[in-house]
C-alpha cells in the first residue's frame, strides 16, 4: 500500500499527461490543416466563433493542450498554476459540452474532444472530463506543498513553442481580399 501512495501521483501524472497530449495529437489527424479546417468548421464555429478567428483559437487552444500534458510531467507551478490551469480548460469543456447535452441530446454526433481520430459524443466526453478533474483534484491533495518553483519561464517556453508550431505546421490560410482600385488612365 505504501508504495501505491508513493506511485500514485506519479500515475494521474502521466495519465492526465496522456489524455492532454492525445487530445491535442488527435486534433491534428489525419493532416494538420484538414483537422484544423474541421475542428474550426465542426466546433467552433457552431458556438460563435468567428470565421477571421477560429484559426488562431484552434492553434491556442490545441498549443495549451500539449502545453499542459507536457507541463503536467514538470514540477515548475504544479500545485500553483498547471493543475489549476487543467481543471479550468475541463471545466470550461464540461460546460460546453453541457450546453451541448441540453440543446442537441447527449449522443448529437462527435463533440470534437480527440477530432477524428477518437469520435466521442458529448456525454461520454462529459464523463471522460469530470473523471479528469476528479483525478486532478486528487492529485492535487496529494502533492505537497508547492516550494520556490522558480521556472515560470519554463511553462511559458514550453506553451509558445507549441504554440507557435502550430501555426507554422498549419498555416492560416488567409482569404483574398478583394479591393477595387480606381482606373489608372
Amino acid at each position: 500500500m505504501n508504495n501505491l501512495k508513493k506511485y500514485l501521483p506519479w500515475i494521474i501524472r502521466i495519465l492526465i499527461a496522456f489524455l492532454f497530449l492525445l487530445s491535442a495529437v488527435a486534433k491534428l489527424y489525419p493532416s494538420a490543416l484538414t483537422a484544423l479546417g474541421t475542428f474550426e468548421a465542426k466546433q467552433l464555429i457552431p458556438i460563435g466563433f468567428s470565421e477571421d478567428f477560429a484559426p488562431y483559437f484552434s492553434r491556442l487552444l490545441i498549443g495549451a493542450e500539449f502545453a499542459i500534458g507536457l507541463a503536467i510531467l514538470f514540477p515548475y507551478y504544479l500545485k500553483k498554476f498547471v493543475i489549476p490551469v487543467a481543471i479550468l480548460l475541463l471545466l470550461i469543456f464540461c460546460f460546453q459540452l453541457s450546453y451541448d447535452i441540453i440543446t442537441k441530446g447527449p449522443n448529437a454526433g462527435n463533440c470534437g474532444c480527440f477530432g477524428e481520430l477518437i469520435p466521442m459524443t458529448p456525454l461520454e466526453a462529459l464523463i471522460k472530463n469530470i473523471l479528469a478533474v476528479g483525478m486532478l483534484v486528487w492529485l492535487y491533495r496529494l502533492l505537497p506543498s508547492p516550494g520556490n518553483n522558480t521556472n515560470f519561464a519554463a511553462l511559458i517556453i514550453i506553451y509558445l513553442v507549441f504554440a507557435l508550431g502550430l501555426f507554422a505546421l498549419a498555416p492560416i490560410q488567409l482569404s483574398a481580399v478583394q479591393v477595387d482600385l480606381p482606373a489608372v488612365m
